[in-house]
């Protein structure tokens, strides 16, 4: 397991056990890192249980807790269509929630592995061609 995951585990982990103690300050701290983590990993399945985790944190809190983790839900909402068609982006997390900025959105090649851009329909490197 690589160190990335080790931490997004751990995050979510924390954050639980967190929730469990009704201790939302430390549960929402703990899912913002997990959040991250899992943005900048483009896992799909990391963003759907930090979601899980973050709209529990929310239904349970108030005033800025509850911002924090709406923030957080929004968040990985955003960025889990990108994890889901395999896209990356370069730009910083809140650039990415901010909307389109001056780095373009590229995706890796299923057969060659090499980094084009989002939108290309055929691969440059190997021909492949995409739905």
């Amino acid at each position: 397991m690589n160190a990335d995951k080790r931490k997004l585990t751990i995050a979510l982990t924390e954050a639980h056990k967190s929730l469990e103690q009704d201790r939302l300050g430390r549960a929402i701290r703990e899912a913002w890192s997990g959040g991250s983590i899992a943005a900048r990993m483009n896992d799909e399945a990391a963003l759907e249980a930090v979601i899980e985790v973050a709209a529990a944190i929310r239904d349970r809190a108030t005033g800025r807790e509850h911002e924090d983790a709406a923030m957080l839900v929004s968040y990985c909402t955003h960025c889990l269509p990108d994890a889901r068609a395999g896209i990356r982006r370069s730009a910083s997390p809140f650039a990415r929630l901010l909307g389109p900025g001056g780095t373009p959105a590229v995706k890796t090649c299923p057969d060659c592995a090499e980094t084009i851009k989002a939108a290309a329909v055929v691969c440059r490197f190997c021909g492949r061609r995409f739905d």
